[in-house]
């Protein structure tokens, strides 16, 4: 089970509603990522559980909103139990900008600092969300 927190940065209010590092729930796996270009940070996907012989099962809205959690995006047809003949294997993704793709990311943990002004987040205590 995967958890979303809310960070806040004490000096420039920045705030970011993401799990603070690498975190998985049942079918995905999602790291959290500075770009540097946007000056944000973000949820991506890293790894993602699908049937063996699926063609691309992940979609993404014609809008962005990263408070979604990842898993949310995956088709609704997926099937949680599936058939003996269908397993699933695990798909990789590299670390991308979900804005745009050629911007410049890297990985980010807890405790990190703001991408705005370079002051470390506080993490509330409580996670935002649990997701799976």
């Amino acid at each position: 089970m995967g958890r979303t927190y809310l960070f806040e940065c004490p000096l420039c209010q920045y705030r970011a509603k993401i799990s603070g590092g690498e975190d998985s729930g049942l079918h995905c796996a999602i790291q959290t990522v500075v770009c540097h270009d946007c000056r944000e940070l973000y949820d991506v996907f890293t790894r993602q559980r699908q049937l063996a012989d699926a063609r691309e099962n992940t979609k993404f809205p014609g809008f962005f909103r990263p408070e979604i959690p990842p898993v949310i995006l995956q088709e609704s047809s997926f099937n949680r139990h599936p058939e003996p003949s269908r397993p699933l294997v695990w798909r990789e993704f590299r670390l991308t900008c979900p804005v745009e793709p050629k911007h410049h990311v890297e990985a980010w943990r807890d405790p990190g600092r703001c991408p705005r002004c370079g002051a470390f987040l506080e993490q509330s205590g409580l996670p935002f969300r649990l997701w799976d």
